[in-house]
């Protein structure tokens, strides 16, 4: 096991190629032990030949070495990772269409059977929004319903402060390394959620944030919830991103209503 562990993260390591395309060399092998063997010619009908020419000597001793150094010092930063065939990667994510490969977190993963609600909002929320991302998201921490969200300025935040002030528990979904506190100012947010929740990515630690990185992290939100609220949101957001991946995902959604003074 931990030697498959290793190989796993070295093959995750090689730069151009991507979970796509591990995927592939999954269902063709079965195990990732099994792509060791084989031929140039399936990785080059599988993948083709740049990235085929990648994966040579990937499994080379030098390579799983540096891998094991790299899992060692993630791990006395307190980093732990999971990968997608493994029992304790979470089963709602193993059941959507897309599920990240792999999965880095700070702190303990939700019970399996533990009731889960995504709160996300607009980062300019009003004092309205503010207030009512507080009062859900205290509710449902009271009732042991844990809050998901993405520990962004706004609602989200609000929502995950509200929810652990509450004595509950909270999961923020990075679109950066779980080592990254972004944004800076969610400091105080982030180190509570080391000790009373979990910190999630599907990218390694050391990724920085970019905006690229952020939509494809909200499937994951929505997949780890029972349900989603929206609290505020902009017609072109990142909030109605995680709407529309909830709705595939066969996610109940709701949405706070606004004001009948609100201008929009």
């Amino acid at each position: 096991m931990e030697q498959e562990r290793t190989l796993a993260l070295a093959l995750c390591r090689v730069e151009g190629i991507g979970a796509v395309s591990i995927r592939k060399l999954l269902e063709k092998a079965g195990d990732v032990s099994e792509i060791r063997k084989l031929p140039a010619e399936s990785l080059q009908k599988l993948l083709g030949e740049k990235k085929a020419a990648l994966l040579k000597n990937w499994d080379a001793p030098e390579n799983l070495e540096r891998a094991k150094r790299q899992e060692e010092q993630w791990k006395k930063k307190g980093i732990s990772f999971d990968f997608l065939w493994e029992e304790a990667f979470p089963k709602r994510l193993k059941e959507i269409s897309d599920p990240p490969l792999v999965l880095y977190r700070i702190g303990k993963l939700p019970e399996p059977e533990k009731k889960m609600t995504a709160i996300v909002g607009a980062r300019a929320c009003s004092s309205y929004g503010k207030e009512m991302a507080e009062y859900f998201a205290r509710g449902l921490a009271k009732e042991g319903i844990g809050i998901v969200s993405g520990m962004a300025r706004g609602a989200d935040g609000i929502a995950q402060r509200a929810a652990l002030s509450a004595g509950g528990y909270s999961v923020a979904v990075l679109g950066c390394g779980v080592d990254i506190c972004y944004p800076e100012e969610n400091r105080p947010l982030y180190e509570r959620l080391w000790e009373n929740g979990c910190i999630l990515s599907e990218y390694p630690p050391g990724t920085l944030p970019h905006s690229r990185l952020f939509p494809p992290r909200n499937r994951i939100i929505s997949a780890l919830s029972d349900l989603v609220l929206v609290i505020e949101a902009r017609e072109k957001s990142g909030t109605l991103i995680t709407v529309d991946m909830a709705l595939e995902q066969g996610k109940d959604v709701f949405a706070v209503p606004g004001r009948i003074t609100d201008t929009c």
